[in-house]
């Protein structure tokens, strides 16, 4: 057996070189990131029961007792279950251990959190979600299927999202849009509607954490806010219909549909406890989509400046900030042609 620990939690899991979702019991220190700030959302949303449903090695349920949640870790392995009961007595808490599919776990009971952390897709478990949310429930989620909801993999995006997407240079915040799409039309169906609390891109997976508001009005206000999408690869995006870029007179191509409404509320990040994440993130423009500088250059043929140089002189005119999801983007006001004539210029 392997021995990691975590903040105040320490696990034993069975030996393996490589995180696959073969082995025995599901475990990957890679995580351990998003598992830290997920006990910080948690705590910060002044709950106390939450479902982890996917728990593995029972790493992140355990962190949630340790700070006083009333927590239900399920696994459909069994393997993974006999660990979890054995991880919960070497930390010393009390955990209430299931051992369901998912999907039936969320039809039979309600939470006021769950956690959806599935491995690949978590596409086949948003219907049933819906069903284990109670009114002001909070629901996180992560997918790692990044080609397909980054614009890659076009294919799977519309089987498994329903959204038609193409290759942008702002494919890790449309990642995260096209994810919050499917939750919110789920949630729609239900009469749910959500707010989205904070969410971002990492490694190798999209994590998103939302409110749930019971409510007819809420569940029209989320799906309002689902709109088409325009670009041109000259760096030209809209939400406003028309075939051709008004700059460089080209067809435009369309994504069908995503949600444009706020992906972080400022409110909620000042109650969640700080790192560098979420710092950034209070700072960040909250409007859809972002420009790669580096990609706006070589397509029209300059030197990139610098970033921070470049917020500077924008905010001369327009409203500008970096963001979380491109170390070389950066959302702006600023229509397209201006920004790229400002760059040149520098």
């Amino acid at each position: 057996m392997m021995e990691f620990r975590e903040g105040k939690a320490v696990v034993k899991v069975p030996e393996f070189e490589k995180v696959t979702s073969k082995s025995k019991v599901f475990y990957n220190p890679d995580m351990e990131y998003d598992r830290h700030l997920s006990l910080a959302v948690f705590k910060a949303s002044g709950k106390r029961e939450v479902c982890d449903a996917f728990s593995g090695s029972g790493i992140r349920a355990i962190l949630y007792g340790l700070e006083g949640g009333k927590v239900t870790a399920n696994d459909v392995n069994p393997h993974a279950v006999k660990l979890i009961q054995e991880n919960a007595e070497l930390n010393q808490v009390s955990l209430r251990i299931l051992n369901e599919d998912a999907n039936i776990l969320f039809r039979k009971e309600k939470f006021e959190v769950i956690d959806l952390d599935p491995f690949g897709s978590p596409a086949r478990y948003l219907d049933s979600v819906m069903c284990g949310l109670k009114n002001d429930s909070f629901l996180f989620v992560t997918a790692t299927d990044t080609e397909a909801l980054c614009g890659y993999a076009k294919k799977a995006a519309l089987r498994k999202y329903g959204v038609k997407t193409v290759r942008t240079p702002f494919a890790k915040e449309l990642g995260v849009r096209v994810l919050v799409t499917a939750i919110m039309r789920e949630g729609a169906k239900y009469g749910f509607g959500f707010s989205v609390l904070l969410s971002y891109w990492r490694r190798h997976y999209i994590r998103v954490f939302l409110r749930a508001k019971w409510s007819k009005k809420a569940a029209l206000e989320s799906m309002n806010m689902v709109n088409p999408i325009y670009f041109c690869r000259c760096g030209y995006f809209s939400f406003d219909l028309g075939e051709k870029c008004p700059f460089c007179k080209e067809n435009v191509q369309c994504i069908s549909s995503v949600y444009l409404g706020r992906i972080k509320e400022n409110e909620f990040l000042e109650k969640v406890e700080s790192n560098s994440l979420i710092e950034k993130m209070k700072y960040e423009l909250d409007i859809p989509f972002y420009y790669d500088t580096h990609y706006l250059a070589e397509f029209h043929g300059f030197q990139p400046p610098k970033i921070n140089e470049l917020i500077e002189k924008l905010k001369e005119n327009f409203s500008a900030s970096r963001t979380i999801f491109c170390s070389t983007g950066v959302k702006t006001d600023a229509p397209v042609n201006r920004l790229v004539e400002i760059m040149s210029s520098m």
